[in-house]
């Protein structure tokens, strides 16, 4: 019971559907007839044939499905073409691509529309074919005076023209649908697949196949869309050319109107045409002529206003239109390579995708190319058009070269490789400052490899508080670094502390310049108070600080000259009125100095057969 309701529901889609094809053939017969008819009555005055008239009107609808048809012209027609004054006969094929777009949308709806009913819907399809096919047999033996063609081959091609567009858009509603069939086709061809030892690919193979699809019909829109563009420029440019050619004609206003009609029909033809210029292939309008970016050789043409909007050659700027392929490959591979599963995917999918999807537009092309050309003409004009595998082949690289580009810039993360460069140049550094000799001088003197932001920094550090003390060494514990490096934050906050902690990390028990800098930007005039109070916050040695006491109570005694102990004794270093001094110390207190600074001293250090370190080299004054 079920196959039958399935078998008469098919068959009912069919009958609609071949009832709707009829349709759409006959609104493309009567786009043809208007125009026709009312040449008939206002030009000829109903003078000509009825059946002639019927023959050339189902005549040019064959042509618009690519059904060649033969026509005579007389002498007038004939020089009007550039030709011999004599009558003519020839076949014309160039179909006018206007009309046929008509039959192809309205077909492409018709499938979509079927491909809701599931697998009954390949029903619709076959009853479409039929049903247009009957129509084509009508107007093909109306046009039997004119036909080239047997007449089984001219119902046939406009028939499969329809089918062929119905079934196609049905397969396209159904993958997207996921009908049964289609998931049954699909898992048919992984299994191929699988047995040729490509698992993974066989698990990816939809979701690739249809990026590749999607992909290829965007490059392909985009295409169209700038060669449309480019057409449309070239009309505004050779706009003079084509009134001039209209003047000649010497028409009135209904014979305007027809070749504007006629000009209507050839439209996508010129578009198609406008494609393979972009290419760098170009187009001959007649055997001998060739027009490309590069250059136009063209002879004698068809007395119609359009083809004065042919481009001349532009000479080496003809590289132009090819580079506008590439960009159009490069940005729609920007747009496709940032979609998210995109970004999710390997370099090897997001590669052969937009190869496979150049190779499918650049088939399309040289498919339009092949059905926008033919015959315009007798003698040379017999071979107007492009040719389509070389323009396709330009096409597929031209796109298929700026596709790749566009997804591997999309695909590089600029942004992580701007954060990620500073941490690159200071691991350089380190490992630069790490190859330095330990006292973290170069060897001409210089200061350690610092970052800009860190020579910005100590670059506002006055020179006079970067200075040690001339002759004297002086040592710091951990507790006054720690102390330094606070201070320095607070006063910069934004880095200055972590460039001095960089620059004071080179030697852990020597004071460098930026020890001293870090003193002077907490703003204390008196350097030597500083020293005072942070070692009277150190944990110090108590036995070693009473000894050190006794001896230099002794020692002032003895350089006392008047015999009395003075314990108040300053510093040498330090500075009077809040200011530094650089002059030296007195001889009467030089002993004494010494005798300080040996007692407060916070390395007490004696190598391990009881004699002291040897000194450090005191500090000098840094050359400026």
């Amino acid at each position: 019971m079920r196959s039958k309701l399935l078998a008469m529901r098919a068959i009912v889609t069919a009958v609609v559907a071949a009832i709707e094809a009829a349709a759409v053939a006959f609104a493309g017969l009567a786009v043809v007839a208007v125009p026709a008819l009312l040449l008939w009555m206002v030009v000829f005055g109903l003078a000509a044939e009825p059946g002639a008239v019927v023959a050339g009107i189902s005549g040019v609808w064959l042509l618009a499905h690519w059904v060649p048809m033969r026509l005579e012209i007389d002498a007038q027609a004939a020089l009007s073409l550039g030709l011999s004054p004599e009558p003519l006969g020839f076949a014309l094929s160039l179909a006018p691509l206007g009309l046929t777009l008509v039959t192809v949308l309205l077909a492409a709806r018709a499938g979509w529309r079927f491909g809701a009913r599931g697998g009954t819907g390949a029903a619709g399809a076959l009853g479409g074919l039929l049903g247009f096919g009957a129509v084509a047999f009508g107007a093909a033996t109306f046009a039997a005076p004119l036909a080239v063609w047997p007449l089984w081959l001219a119902v046939l091609v406009p028939a499969l023209s329809y089918g062929a567009v119905s079934a196609a858009a049905f397969v396209v509603r159904a993958a997207r649908d996921d009908h049964g069939w289609w998931r049954a086709c699909t898992r048919a061809v992984q299994r191929a697949v699988e047995r040729l030892g490509a698992s993974h690919a066989a698990a990816v193979l939809p979701v690739r196949a249809a990026e590749a699809v999607r992909l290829a019909t965007a490059v392909l829109v985009s295409v169209l869309g700038l060669a449309s563009f480019v057409f449309a420029v070239a009309v505004v440019v050779g706009y003079p050319h084509v009134i001039a050619l209209t003047q000649g004609l010497h028409l009135d206003p209904l014979g305007s109107v027809l070749v504007f009609l006629v000009q209507l029909a050839l439209l996508p033809v010129a578009i198609v045409w406008s494609t393979a210029w972009l290419t760098g292939a170009g187009f001959a309008v007649g055997a001998g002529s060739l027009a490309t970016p590069f250059e136009a050789l063209l002879g004698p043409l068809p007395a119609l206003p359009i083809f004065g909007v042919i481009p001349q050659g532009w000479g080496a700027l003809g590289a132009l239109a090819p580079a506008a392929i590439v960009l159009v490959g490069v940005v729609v591979g920007v747009l496709f390579a940032r979609s998210a599963r995109q970004r999710r995917s390997t370099w090897l999918a997001a590669l052969v995708t937009p190869v496979v999807a150049a190779a499918l537009a650049g088939l399309a092309v040289a498919a339009l190319c092949a059905l926008a050309a033919g015959s315009l003409g007798p003698g040379r004009l017999d071979t107007v058009g492009a040719e389509p595998w070389l323009t396709g082949g330009l096409a597929a690289a031209e796109l298929g070269g700026g596709l790749l580009v566009g997804v591997v810039a999309a695909r590089i993360d600029l942004a992580g490789v701007r954060i990620s460069l500073p941490d690159a140049v200071r691991a350089v550094n380190g490992r630069v400052r790490g190859a330095r000799p330990a006292t973290g001088e170069s060897r001409s003197g210089a200061l350690p490899l610092l970052s800009e932001s860190d020579d910005e920094i100590l670059g506002s550090i006055p020179q006079d508080a970067a200075d040690p003390v001339d002759g004297e060494t002086v040592d710091l514990s951990e507790a006054r670094a720690a102390e330094a490096r606070g201070k320095a934050d607070a006063e910069h906050p934004r880095g200055a502390g972590a460039a001095l902690r960089r620059w004071m990390s080179r030697d852990a028990g020597t004071v460098e310049p930026a020890v001293d800098a870090a003193a002077d930007l907490d703003g204390a005039q008196d350097a030597d108070a500083q020293e005072t109070a942070a070692l009277d916050t150190a944990d110090l040695d108590t036995a070693a600080l009473d000894a050190a006491d006794l001896d230099t109570a002794a020692d002032l005694d003895t350089a006392a000259p008047d015999g009395s102990a003075d314990t108040s004794v300053a510093p040498a270093d330090a500075p009077a009125e809040g200011g530094r001094s650089d002059a030296p110390a007195p001889d009467d207190t030089a002993h004494d100095t010494e005798a300080l600074l040996r007692a407060y001293s916070w390395d007490e250090r004696e190598s391990q057969d009881g004699e002291p370190d040897p000194p450090r080299r005191p500090w000098g004054r840094r050359k400026r």
